[in-house]
């Protein structure tokens, strides 16, 4: 099966279309939830759920088992303390080998709303990862390579774990929880983008890092900001750019930004036009023609294991 969306009339309508190169399967399910954030532990010997997508971040923590999981078309194994980051839409199934305990921590934006008993606002800071955290889908696998990270990580969920089972327990505590572990996410992946460009100098990887963590504001993406930013000529840092990274400024951001929109058409409940305004698109219609440049033969399959 695979996944297309079609544009029409500012509404966006899902079509689950058959694959010509495989047999006939059921209807994909897309599993939904209402509540911003919730925990759940199983422990499973077999996976009776059939391949399926959900409208929500989910953390899968490997508490105990092997087996294999199918994320898109990706087969990627898993053991103890494995532990996956699932985007919104991503389609998964899991093949169990040995029985495996399974935590499931499930989240969206709502959760990150303004916490009054705190007096913290996080949901700016988490519309500031969404770029990274619904970019990760395209390096599927084992999302920590620190094992002091992982252990951090772990004390973290089990922590959130106990709290939850509190007949009184305090979405605050859940909260602050989840802003550590989130963190700790971005710097993993954050390691993993400085590995695939070590062949670029630090200056550009800096540059490319400020590029996706300011790519909801337009005021600090101008050339003279950039060149302000890092000691360059404002006449030179398109041509610096483009030196060091084989494309222009200018196509770059374009492309990051193409990223975020289509995945925030799929999930995000916004309209097209809140979402064109917030990457700074000219409008809804400009937006959706440069998303079909790059995504219009594009879709989202899903296997299910042979």
């Amino acid at each position: 099966m695979q996944l297309h969306y079609v544009i029409k009339g500012g509404k966006v309508l899902y079509l689950l279309v058959p694959s010509t190169f495989q047999k006939k399967e059921p209807i994909m399910h897309i599993e939904n939830s209402l509540q911003p954030f919730d925990i759940e532990k199983e422990v499973l010997t077999e996976w009776s759920r059939r391949p399926h997508q959900h409208n929500f971040f989910e953390l899968v923590f490997i508490e105990r088992g092997t087996g294999k999981q199918c994320i898109n078309s990706n087969i990627l194994p898993y053991k103890d303390e494995s532990i996956f980051l699932l985007p919104p839409y991503d389609c998964h199934s899991f093949e169990i080998e040995s029985a495996t305990t399974f935590v499931f921590i499930r989240f969206n934006a709502l959760f990150f709303k303004e916490d009054k008993r705190t007096m913290m606002d996080y949901s700016q800071w988490f519309s500031n990862l969404h770029y990274i955290l619904s970019s990760y889908n395209r390096i599927p696998g084992d999302i920590i390579h620190s094992d002091s990270d992982r252990a951090v990580l772990i004390s973290l969920i089990r922590s959130m774990q106990l709290e939850k089972e509190q007949s009184n327990y305090s979405e605050s505590i859940l909260r602050t929880n989840m802003v550590a572990m989130l963190n700790i996410l971005i710097r993993n992946f954050e390691n993993r983008f400085l590995e695939k460009h070590q062949d670029k100098d630090m200056q550009t990887r800096d540059v490319l890092q400020y590029i996706q963590y300011n790519l909801f504001d337009n005021s600090k993406l101008k050339t003279n900001v950039i060149a302000s930013e890092f000691n360059l000529s404002p006449n030179y840092v398109g041509e610096y750019f483009k030196k060091k990274t084989g494309e222009s400024l200018k196509e770059y951001i374009l492309k990051a930004r193409v990223n975020v929109a289509q995945s925030r058409i799929e999930y995000s409940g916004q309209s097209l036009k809140e979402i064109a305004y917030d990457l700074g698109f000219t409008d809804a219609s400009h937006m959706t023609k440069v998303i079909k440049k790059y995504y219009d033969d594009a879709g989202t399959s899903c296997s299910t294991f042979a």
